[in-house]
């Protein structure tokens, strides 16, 4: 082989991972709901610890979407994930006193068809059962390969319009499948185009829907227009407290008259000769009388 043809080679495997990285601008479309998580490009890294004593378990991740993470260093190549990795996942054993182990690197996800056994990033969005896919669907993406098994990752992807510098929290890995399982709830997971249910809409001014006005339906029945709660006011408490202190008083006179004198029937109307003239009164008083039932009049 000519160094020509050789350089062609490379210059034509150079251009097809090229073109594998610029394929995907870090959007997706879900059916008719489009997804930019540009809005969370850059990278998120964090760990997890686990006791085994006499030793502790570090699980250290690396994530960026939208680009490759930094490629390893010159002078330790193995010490991290290869070129275009996108999700890399590296074990360590710490110990008080000595310096951290290296256990194992786990390059996840990523355009690493250039590793050995590595393949395309080909990232993909699907519906998370029971959910609708505007409020939880799930980013699915892989191409990694370690200890001979295929790599991926499942990112389980939770609209949440309030979180933001958000990173994902690991769930589960699949160390015989190879799959590694998150949950991110960001404002990214939440569609930015489609048939997402539209944002609810101001309460229009009053005076607005005049042709509504009379409805039943239009507002709760125990609100007033402007949403305070109806009450009964001073004069409804007044008339209330009154009609309460009436009852009290024949029902608590009747029992007197019944109790005492033995009165049944109209003798047990507490006062009744005052009840039975009150009509009368009331009529002298309206006429200018001033006068009572006998039709004596005071003299002056």
């Amino acid at each position: 082989m000519t160094p020509r043809t050789r350089l062609l080679q490379g210059a034509a495997l150079l251009s097809g991972a090229t073109a594998a990285l610029a394929a995907w601008d870090c959007t997706l479309q879900l059916g008719s709901l489009r997804f930019d998580l540009n809005q969370v490009k850059g990278r998120e890294e964090w760990e997890i610890e686990s006791q085994t004593p006499p030793t502790v378990l570090k699980n250290r991740y690396a994530l960026s979407l939208c680009d490759a993470l930094p490629d390893p260093p010159a002078s330790a190549p193995d010490d991290d994930c290869p070129h275009g990795t996108r999700l890399c996942m590296r074990a360590f054993s710490t110990r008080h006193g000595y310096d951290d182990r290296l256990l194992s690197v786990v390059p996840v996800a990523g355009d690493l068809e250039g590793a050995a056994g590595g393949s395309a990033l080909n990232p993909r969005a699907e519906e998370k059962e029971g959910h609708k896919p505007d409020e939880r669907w799930v980013l699915e993406m892989g191409g990694g390969t370690y200890n001979g098994v295929g790599q991926k990752a499942r990112i389980d992807m939770v609209c949440d319009e309030g979180a933001r510098e958000t990173a994902p929290t690991v769930d589960e890995y699949d160390a015989g499948g190879g799959i590694l399982y998150l949950t991110w709830r960001t404002f990214a997971a939440c569609p930015t185009s489609g048939d997402a249910p539209p944002p609810p809409s101001p309460d229009p001014p009053a005076g607005d829907n005049d042709q509504d006005k009379g409805k039943e339906g239009d507002r709760e029945p125990d609100r007033d227009p402007v949403g305070h709660s109806r009450s009964l006011g001073f004069f409804g408490w007044f008339f209330t407290l009154l009609f309460v202190a009436l009852v009290a008083y024949f029902a608590l006179g009747a029992y007197h008259n019944y109790s005492t004198y033995g009165a049944t029937g109209w003798d047990m109307i507490p006062n009744r000769d005052v009840w039975r003239d009150l009509p009368f009164v009331i009529s002298d008083l309206f006429k200018g009388r001033g006068g009572s039932r006998s039709g004596y009049s005071a003299l002056g």
